[in-house]
Protein backbone atom coordinates (compact mmCIF):
# COMPACT_ATOMS: atom_id res chain seq x y z
CA UNK A 1 0.00 0.00 0.00
CA UNK A 2 1.38 3.35 -1.04
CA UNK A 3 1.17 6.29 1.32
CA UNK A 4 1.13 9.86 0.04
CA UNK A 5 4.84 10.08 0.89
CA UNK A 6 5.51 6.96 -1.22
CA UNK A 7 3.57 8.48 -4.13
CA UNK A 8 5.62 11.68 -3.89
CA UNK A 9 8.92 9.79 -3.72
CA UNK A 10 8.09 7.57 -6.71
CA UNK A 11 6.81 10.55 -8.69
CA UNK A 12 9.89 12.70 -8.02
CA UNK A 13 12.18 9.81 -8.99
CA UNK A 14 10.22 9.47 -12.25
CA UNK A 15 10.40 13.21 -12.96
CA UNK A 16 14.14 13.34 -12.29
CA UNK A 17 14.59 10.51 -14.82
CA UNK A 18 12.65 12.69 -17.30
CA UNK A 19 15.11 15.60 -16.75
CA UNK A 20 12.97 17.67 -14.40
CA UNK A 21 14.54 19.58 -11.55
CA UNK A 22 12.55 19.12 -8.34
CA UNK A 23 11.98 22.54 -6.82
CA UNK A 24 9.62 21.35 -4.08
CA UNK A 25 8.80 17.95 -2.63
CA UNK A 26 6.68 18.04 0.52
CA UNK A 27 5.75 15.35 3.00
CA UNK A 28 2.33 14.86 4.57
CA UNK A 29 3.51 17.00 7.51
CA UNK A 30 4.01 20.05 5.28
CA UNK A 31 1.55 22.48 3.68
CA UNK A 32 1.50 23.44 0.00
CA UNK A 33 1.62 21.86 -3.43
CA UNK A 34 3.29 18.49 -2.97
CA UNK A 35 5.59 18.53 -5.99
CA UNK A 36 6.86 21.41 -8.08
CA UNK A 37 9.17 20.33 -10.89
CA UNK A 38 10.66 22.28 -13.77
CA UNK A 39 12.42 21.62 -17.05
CA UNK A 40 13.31 23.94 -19.94
CA UNK A 41 9.74 23.88 -21.25
CA UNK A 42 7.33 23.74 -18.34
CA UNK A 43 6.75 23.91 -14.62
CA UNK A 44 4.64 21.16 -13.06
CA UNK A 45 2.49 21.65 -9.97
CA UNK A 46 1.33 18.26 -8.72
CA UNK A 47 -0.84 17.37 -5.75
CA UNK A 48 -0.45 13.79 -4.49
CA UNK A 49 -2.73 11.43 -2.60
CA UNK A 50 -2.02 7.96 -1.22
CA UNK A 51 -4.08 4.81 -0.83
CA UNK A 52 -3.55 4.47 2.93
CA UNK A 53 -2.61 6.67 5.86
CA UNK A 54 1.03 7.63 6.29
CA UNK A 55 0.64 7.85 10.09
CA UNK A 56 1.29 4.60 12.01
CA UNK A 57 -0.98 5.82 14.82
CA UNK A 58 -3.95 6.21 12.43
CA UNK A 59 -6.77 3.67 12.30
CA UNK A 60 -6.35 3.65 8.48
CA UNK A 61 -2.62 2.89 8.53
CA UNK A 62 -1.98 -0.12 6.29
CA UNK A 63 -5.64 -0.31 5.27
CA UNK A 64 -7.01 1.02 1.98
CA UNK A 65 -9.12 4.16 2.04
CA UNK A 66 -12.81 3.54 1.39
CA UNK A 67 -14.76 5.07 -1.51
CA UNK A 68 -15.85 8.17 0.41
CA UNK A 69 -12.30 8.82 1.60
CA UNK A 70 -10.98 8.45 -1.95
CA UNK A 71 -13.59 10.94 -3.21
CA UNK A 72 -12.65 13.36 -0.45
CA UNK A 73 -8.92 13.07 -1.21
CA UNK A 74 -9.43 13.57 -4.94
CA UNK A 75 -11.66 16.58 -4.19
CA UNK A 76 -8.92 18.14 -2.05
CA UNK A 77 -6.35 17.49 -4.79
CA UNK A 78 -8.63 19.09 -7.39
CA UNK A 79 -9.11 22.16 -5.21
CA UNK A 80 -5.32 22.55 -4.96
CA UNK A 81 -4.93 22.27 -8.75
CA UNK A 82 -7.76 24.75 -9.34
CA UNK A 83 -5.99 27.26 -7.10
CA UNK A 84 -2.83 26.90 -9.20
CA UNK A 85 -4.82 27.28 -12.43
CA UNK A 86 -6.53 30.38 -11.02
CA UNK A 87 -3.22 31.98 -10.00
CA UNK A 88 -0.91 30.76 -12.75
CA UNK A 89 2.60 32.07 -12.25
CA UNK A 90 3.97 34.01 -15.19
CA UNK A 91 6.86 32.87 -17.33
CA UNK A 92 7.43 29.20 -17.95
CA UNK A 93 4.44 27.18 -19.17
CA UNK A 94 2.51 25.98 -16.13
CA UNK A 95 0.97 22.51 -16.00
CA UNK A 96 -1.00 21.00 -13.14
CA UNK A 97 -1.59 17.42 -12.15
CA UNK A 98 -2.70 14.96 -9.55
CA UNK A 99 -0.60 11.94 -8.57
CA UNK A 100 -2.67 8.99 -7.42
CA UNK A 101 -2.10 5.33 -6.64
CA UNK A 102 -3.07 3.19 -9.61
CA UNK A 103 -5.97 1.38 -7.94
CA UNK A 104 -9.46 0.40 -9.05
CA UNK A 105 -11.06 2.79 -6.54
CA UNK A 106 -9.03 5.78 -7.70
CA UNK A 107 -9.52 4.98 -11.39
CA UNK A 108 -13.28 4.58 -10.98
CA UNK A 109 -13.66 8.11 -9.63
CA UNK A 110 -11.28 9.68 -12.15
CA UNK A 111 -13.07 7.97 -15.08
CA UNK A 112 -16.28 9.78 -14.06
CA UNK A 113 -14.61 13.19 -14.44
CA UNK A 114 -11.91 12.48 -17.03
CA UNK A 115 -13.52 14.56 -19.82
CA UNK A 116 -13.54 17.62 -17.55
CA UNK A 117 -9.97 16.97 -16.41
CA UNK A 118 -8.86 16.83 -20.04
CA UNK A 119 -10.68 20.09 -20.86
CA UNK A 120 -8.88 21.75 -17.97
CA UNK A 121 -5.56 20.13 -18.98
CA UNK A 122 -5.09 18.47 -15.59
CA UNK A 123 -2.71 15.55 -15.87
CA UNK A 124 -3.19 12.38 -13.89
CA UNK A 125 -0.04 10.57 -12.78
CA UNK A 126 -0.88 6.95 -12.00
CA UNK A 127 1.75 5.72 -9.55
CA UNK A 128 2.68 2.17 -8.54
CA UNK A 129 5.72 0.86 -6.70
CA UNK A 130 7.40 0.27 -10.06
CA UNK A 131 6.09 2.84 -12.52
CA UNK A 132 4.38 6.14 -13.25
CA UNK A 133 1.94 6.53 -16.15
CA UNK A 134 0.59 9.87 -17.32
CA UNK A 135 -2.96 10.34 -18.53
Amino acid sequence: MLTENDIIENLTDFLIEKDYKIEQSLTTNQQGIDVIAKNNFETLYIEAKGETSSKPSSNRFGKPFNGNQIKSHISVALLATMKVISNKPSGNLTKVGIALPDTIGQRKIIEEILPALKMLDIRIYWVTTKSVKIE
